[in-house]
């Protein structure tokens, strides 16, 4: 047989036996040289991983995740060493493990949850302001006489009364006994701060006592005034004359008959008031019953010798008062 007719018998079959190891081996792909493997097909699984590792770079995964690259990179390397030193399985399961690493580089990062912002803690609560109160019972008495002070408080811790009694307990009371009218001021401080109450006694001159010896009876003229008044009211005509008589029967006495008035209006003209009032019954007396105008004297007091409480009606109508005040010899 001649060198042609066996050539067109081999080719056909060649082209068969081709075909039916390409058909037998389906992972097989043309070679494309990059891992320097000879012949014409090569393990598909070789330059899938040469494909992957080449993805990650044009990803830019190897400046995004370098170390992890170069794992990735060496790894295909070492995939094709194995498969050209002939360990074919071995260099396909290799280069499986490298596009494995290809394919996972630079996964995408979960979020960073930010915690959420802690609130600002509530400032604490400012101290509760001091509170207090003061009253003092009876709210006006004789000179030497006692009334009752009181008071209470609200968060205070220190409370002092003035003047002249100094610190005192949160709550309390104690008695007194003024000499004169006064105004008593609590002061009570905590961490809120201060508080101030106030409360005004009034004290009273005692009613005139009968002098010994030497004083003559009456010593009081039950004549009252209107306010701001001087005129002496024809109701009281009778108990002048009762003055009258007893400087009648009392030839020698001498005396004073004093003004008063309440506190309404000024001292100036509270004073004045007082000294018409004392001169009107005064001249009263003289011309009336011919009372000798050396004997008796005239002496306005104002509101400073008040007998009542100058905060009702009554008590200043009782402040509008005559007296007298007579010696004997």
């Amino acid at each position: 047989m001649d060198l042609a007719r066996m050539m067109k018998i081999s080719f056909p079959l060649i082209a068969v036996v081709s075909a039916g190891m390409m058909s037998g081996c389906s992972h097989y792909e043309v070679n494309t040289g990059r891992g320097n493997i000879p012949g014409r097909y090569i393990r598909s699984e070789m330059q899938e991983a040469d494909r992957a590792v080449e993805a990650a770079r044009q990803a830019g995964k190897d400046k995004t995740c370098p170390a992890e690259f170069k794992a990735a990179d060496a790894a295909k390397n070492n995939a094709y060493d194995v498969y050209r030193a002939c360990h074919t399985e071995e260099g396909v399961a290799l280069a499986k493990e490298a596009t494995a690493k290809a394919n996972a580089l630079c996964p995408p990062q979960a979020a960073k949850e930010e915690p959420a912002p802690v609130p600002p803690s509530a400032p604490a609560p400012a101290p509760a302001a001091p509170s207090d109160n003061l009253t003092v019972t009876p709210g006006s008495v004789t000179r030497g006489e006692a009334a009752t002070l009181s008071w209470s408080s609200q968060n205070a811790t220190n409370c002092n009364i003035q003047p002249g009694i100094g610190p005192v307990q949160p709550q309390g009371s104690m008695t007194i006994t003024p000499a004169d009218n006064t105004t008593y001021t609590l002061t009570c401080s905590g961490e809120g701060g201060t508080a101030k109450s106030a409360t005004t006694i009034a004290v009273a001159a005692p009613a005139p006592v009968a002098r010994p010896s030497k004083l003559c009876s009456p010593t009081v003229i039950n004549i009252q005034f209107d306010t701001n008044r001087a005129d002496i009211k024809p109701q009281y005509h009778d108990e002048l004359k009762k003055l009258a008589d007893f400087l009648k029967e009392f030839p020698n006495a001498k005396g004073t008959i004093e003004g008063h008035t309440d506190s309404v209006g000024s001292m100036a003209s509270n004073m004045k008031l007082s000294q018409r009032r004392a001169e009107s019954v005064r001249t009263y007396l003289i011309k009336n019953f011919g009372i000798t105008p050396e004997r008796l004297g005239a002496k306005g007091f104002g509101p400073t010798r008040p007998v009542a409480d100058n905060k009702t009606a009554a008590g200043k109508q009782q402040n509008r008062r005559i007296e007298s005040n007579f010696t004997c010899d």
